[in-house]
């Protein structure tokens, strides 16, 4: 038989919310943990790397890759081209007036080539007739076309025109003298850079000046070449 003395087991929920030695509570992922004994220090997990600076590092990327890509609109294809120059300046030692020579080079104008920057820095001196059936593709690089010109003035003063204009219109002459032994005449050769990312080259070629017509009524006319050239790497 029982003893008197000895007390039941206790069946009653513990003092205070507190779980009995051994009991079990239910964690949070469905198993079970046993609680930690009174007065024990439970640690502290510790806390993972932060992400705030990989943050920052993307939204600088996502900046700088927005900027490019406007600068890239502002700059590339879709920038509109050089408007046509109504007048270009006459240079002080051109002897005659220069006008754009856009418009006339239009024979020699073909899939968007030569740029329109260097459309925009040809001059013709002021009276220049094309010669018919003179547009040549020269089928050099890129780009290598000549047209020809007649003008009722003497040779001498159509170099003495490109020698003084095309430093004006940002040409760098490069050389000039006598033409090649197979051309008579006189050659001015001027470099050019831009927008397209190309060199630009001038050639510009005085014939010798001829005489038209009888004693006392002969005219005088004058043939001259402008060639451009696209310089690349190959």
């Amino acid at each position: 038989m029982p003893r008197t003395h000895d007390a039941p087991p206790a069946t009653g929920p513990p003092r205070n919310g507190a779980p009995r030695n051994g009991a079990r509570l239910t964690a949070g992922n469905g198993g079970t943990a046993r609680s930690p004994r009174a007065g024990a220090i439970v640690p502290r997990r510790r806390a993972g790397p932060s992400t705030k600076p990989a943050l920052i590092v993307l939204a600088v990327a996502v900046v700088v890759l927005l900027l490019g890509f406007i600068g890239a609109l502002a700059t590339g294809s879709g920038s509109k081209p050089d408007t046509p120059l109504a007048s270009l300046p006459t240079a002080k030692g051109a002897g005659i007036t220069a006008t754009p020579g856009r418009h006339a080079l239009s024979p020699i104008v073909t899939a968007g080539q030569p740029a329109s920057d260097i459309l925009n820095a040809v001059a013709l001196p002021k009276g220049s007739a094309v010669k018919t059936g003179s547009a040549t593709n020269n089928g050099i690089g890129l780009y290598d076309h000549s047209l020809s010109f007649a003008i009722s003035v003497s040779e001498q003063q159509v170099i003495s025109f490109y020698r003084a204009e095309l430093p004006t219109l940002k040409w760098q002459i490069v050389s000039q003298g006598p033409a090649p032994k197979d051309t008579a005449g006189y050659r001015i050769v001027g470099q050019h850079p831009s927008s397209d990312g190309y060199e630009w080259e001038i050639g510009v070629t005085v014939s010798p000046t001829t005489f038209v017509g009888g004693s006392g009524t002969s005219k005088q006319s004058t043939a001259f070449t402008v060639r451009l050239f696209a310089v690349t790497d190959n």
